[in-house]
């Protein structure tokens, strides 16, 4: 559920960034849809294929071919589809006229009333009735103040429009700067108006996609009432899909898997979604501009980050199901907690609210607050799927092939067992390869979102100053969510017990990893600018490989398969050999390119009036129409004056040297974390239990927050590279893209987390297959930034080989994950 909070709370303000930056909403939305349904293919391919598939407990392909038998559970799962499509879909148009905030507290205020209620009764009232229903009625108390809130709100605009003059806002539409072909051009001109004033808000208005002003927010408000009755009634469909409570299914039918039922989801969404927003290209509703599907195919602005918000929602929705499943979907309702999450967002990003009234936030702040209660309240009111008075399909025993030992699959939880014991733990090899996927998709996309603002010219100290506060606050959500679960004892302590406990050698080597990664992210950061984000994740993963995973095989005690796990090693160093000859076809591809102008062009580069990135905010941002297409001369120069640091001229060994560093570092920071979590130096005394994962990961954490924060605050002084002074003051008020880098804060510690959690269960030499996070990074650096477009066919070819060699690598590693041995601490979990 947490990390379900976090997705569905963050894939909104993406969507809402586009809109306000004049992308239309039929192109973002047929982006977004893409990527959700691909997440549902993600979840049913991996998690709902794991085990051996019996016609008791069919797996995900073999339940697709029963659908002559189960489908009327199939039409249920399409029909919570067809809801959450709609629902979606009307929220996309009410964020531009009541804000994003105030429209998802709404929308979720209305779930959880009519959601919660009906999923009580369904699930046979295995929720607390009497803790449940409070909650709920914290939820109707929230949708009144988000009205107030709203009004107030609005109100203090129409103030602020009332003292500007007709010259000045006429003055103002015309100065703001429309969206241009690339988001990574995207310049932050000088001339946007401070967030929260009257010039702000008509710079808005006249370069947003849907135009709100002038008409009434009755419209905003009844379509999201319609958007949170449509959304209110998915989860109960999709609990009817996976449980059959109406007994639709004949005798010996076995139930769909969560999994199977949300290919199904996603497939009917998917399809709608498709469907309706292709019709509005061509019908398009609230006076937008008539748009063709070829034009939407040409259009580039912000795909990027509407790929990644379809992840977010798929992967949310998927783990908000599987937790439904496990604890009540009444209970799981508590993920529309995510107004918390998109409420930040919407101040961070968009200055909602910023410059109100004090009625405004005494109201926002009593909003949030209800907001708090009423999750806290419904997530006390978790029962046990098993109380539901039958068996769960694809909840079985499986034992491993080569003891008897039961163990417990992260994709089919027996919650019977985890309820008893009160703790959670990914104990399978298959359970771990789930956190490798997730661990996977977070640790590619956060370097993206560093990259994006070091080359809209924010300063690299400023920004890993914010990344470092989320990334040590993903670790202590962490510590006292998963670290905090069940009762803790001396054999098996949860983390605030570990936290006084004489295990300080333990603690050293997490703390020993904490700095080296801190050591290597800070390199990282540097190394981007200088042979880009893509060869960057490539030499530096191929290196921790190299050394990490052998390291770690031996710490392990030779778990992985060798035979297998080396080979997988081997591919890596090829995979280092391809990318450094990329990065030097590229140079001179973009040598070449440079050479074509004129010499005063280049000559002028440092005089160049091109736009800093110094608006308040990120949102604010103004994508100007005579940018340079990406890949050509002109943009290489226009990037080199926007971006904060200076690379021309100065050789490429800098980069390399500095990739080549931080990819020392990151090879070192595993095999710490193996040591302190496994202790299989014996520097912990006898009887002394070996620290939890969560436990070491705060430690790790720890030292790398105080590393990066102390490192950042000297570099803000004494900078590096030729970069300019600045000061602590100036960092606390440079707001611009602060949501993107606390973004890649929680992105980086919440994969890393995963990480972690499975190397613990299949050997930390395996989870080194995380390392193919430059398939993802490679990806976004394609879309975002457009690397490597307007090459030669040698680097394409280059580029191509590097990218299938690394997957082969990644696969290989997989295949050599293996069990790790019961510890004491597991054992006595276990009795």
């Amino acid at each position: 559920m947490v990390l379900s909070l976090f997705f569905l709370g963050t894939f909104p303000a993406l969507l809402t960034l586009q809109e306000r930056r004049g992308r239309l909403p039929q192109h973002t939305f047929l982006d977004y849809s893409i990527t959700n349904y691909l997440a549902a293919v993600i979840f049913a391919l991996t998690l709902g294929q794991f085990g051996n598939s019996s016609p008791d407990t069919p797996n995900f392909i073999q339940q697709l071919s029963q659908v002559q038998d189960n489908w009327p559970s199939v039409m249920f799962a399409l029909a919570g589809g067809v809801a959450l499509s709609i629902g979606n879909l009307s929220s996309q148009y009410a964020w531009p006229f009541v804000g994003l905030s105030v429209t998802e507290v709404l929308v979720c205020s209305i779930i959880v009333v009519i959601g919660s209620t009906l999923n009580y009764f369904l699930d046979g009232k295995i929720n607390r009735a009497e803790i449940l229903f409070p909650g709920v009625a914290c939820f109707v108390i929230a949708v009144f103040l988000g009205c107030a809130a709203h009004l107030s709100n609005s109100a203090d605009n129409e103030a602020k429009l009332e003292h500007l003059s007709a010259d000045s806002e006429k003055e103002a539409v015309e100065t703001s700067p429309i969206l241009s072909h690339d988001m990574e051009s995207a310049d932050c001109s000088s001339r946007g108006a401070e967030a929260g004033t009257a010039d702000f808000l008509i710079q808005l208005e006249s370069r947003r996609s849907i135009k709100v002003s002038g008409r009434s927010t009755l419209i905003g408000l009844f379509i999201t009432f319609f958007a949170g009755v449509s959304l209110s009634l998915f989860s109960p469909a999709f609990n009817l899909a996976t449980n059959d409570q109406w007994h639709t299914l004949k005798e010996g039918i076995p139930r769909l898997s969560v999994y199977t039922s949300f290919f199904y989801f996603s497939t009917s969404f998917f399809v709608l979604a498709f469907v309706l927003n292709v019709v509005f290209l061509y019908r398009p509703m609230l006076n937008l501009p008539k748009t063709s599907f070829k034009a939407y195919l040409n259009d580039w602005n912000g795909r990027g980050w509407t790929f990644l918000a379809g992840f977010l929602c798929g992967f949310g929705n998927g783990l908000q199901f599987m937790s439904g499943q496990a604890a009540g979907y009444a209970a799981a309702d508590s993920v529309e907690a995510f107004p918390l999450i998109s409420t930040f967002w919407g101040i961070v990003l968009f200055g909602e609210y910023r410059r109100s009234s004090r009625k405004t936030y005494v109201l926002l702040v009593g909003m949030l607050f209800m907001f708090t209660v009423a999750v806290v309240v419904l997530m006390a009111s978790s029962g046990n799927g098993h109380e539901r008075g039958f068996d769960w399909t694809r909840v079985a025993e499986f034992r491993h092939h080569r003891s008897s030992h039961q163990f417990v699959l992260i994709s089919r939880v027996d919650f019977s067992y985890s309820w008893r014991l009160k703790m959670y733990m990914v104990e399978s090899k298959e359970g771990a390869i789930a956190c490798m996927l997730f661990a996977l998709f977070f640790l590619g996309t956060w370097p993206a979102l560093l990259t994006l603002l070091e080359r809209r010219g924010r300063l690299p100290q400023h920004t890993y100053l914010d990344y470092s506060i989320t990334n040590f606050l993903a670790a202590l959500i962490i510590a006292l969510t998963l670290g905090e679960i069940g009762e803790s004892s001396y054999d098996h302590p949860n983390f605030r017990q570990q936290l006084y406990q004489d295990n300080w050698a333990s603690v050293m080597f997490a703390m020993a990893g904490g700095i080296v990664l801190s050591l290597g992210n800070l390199s990282t950061q540097y190394a981007f600018a200088f042979v880009g984000l893509s060869v960057t994740e490539v030499i530096t993963a191929s290196i921790t490989v190299v050394i990490g995973s052998t390291v770690n095989y031996f710490l392990d005690d030779k778990i992985n398969r060798a035979e297998v796990l080396f080979p997988g090693v081997a591919c890596f160093l090829i995979a280092v050999c391809l990318g450094s000859a990329v990065h030097s076809s590229n140079a001179a591809d973009n040598k070449e390119k440079l050479q074509s102008l004129p010499a005063d062009a280049v000559k002028g580069l440092k005089t160049t009036d091109v736009p800093s990135f110094s608006g308040k905010d990120l949102e604010s941002s103004d994508y100007l129409s005579r940018k340079a297409k990406a890949g050509s001369a002109n943009y290489l120069v226009e990037l080199e004056n926007r971006r904060s640091i200076k690379v021309f001229g100065k050789s490429t060994l800098v980069g390399l040297s500095l990739t080549f560093f931080a990819g020392a570092c990151f090879s070192l920071f595993s095999p710490a974390f193996n040591l302190a979590t496994n202790d299989q130096w014996h520097t912990l005394k006898e009887g002394v239990p070996h620290l939890a994962v969560y436990t070491a990961f705060f430690y790790f954490s720890v030292s790398c927050f105080v590393l990066g924060v102390t490192l950042n605050i000297i570099f803000l002084y004494q900078p590096i590279l030729n970069l300019p002074k600045t000061t602590f003051k100036a960092y606390l008020n440079d707001w611009n893209g602060r949501g993107w880098a606390l973004l890649a804060g929680f992105l980086c510690g919440f994969g890393n987390g995963l990480q972690f959690m499975g190397g613990q269960a299949a050997g930390y030499a395996a989870a080194d297959a995380v390392q193919a996070l430059p398939l993802v990074s490679t990806f976004w650096a394609i879309l975002l930034f457009g690397e490597y477009r307007r090459s030669s066919k040698k680097t394409y070819s280059l580029l191509v080989s590097m990218l299938v060699m690394f997957a082969v690598a990644v696969v290989v590693l997989m295949a050599s994950a293996g069990h790790r041995k019961e510890s004491k601490v597991a054992k006595s979990i276990e009795q």
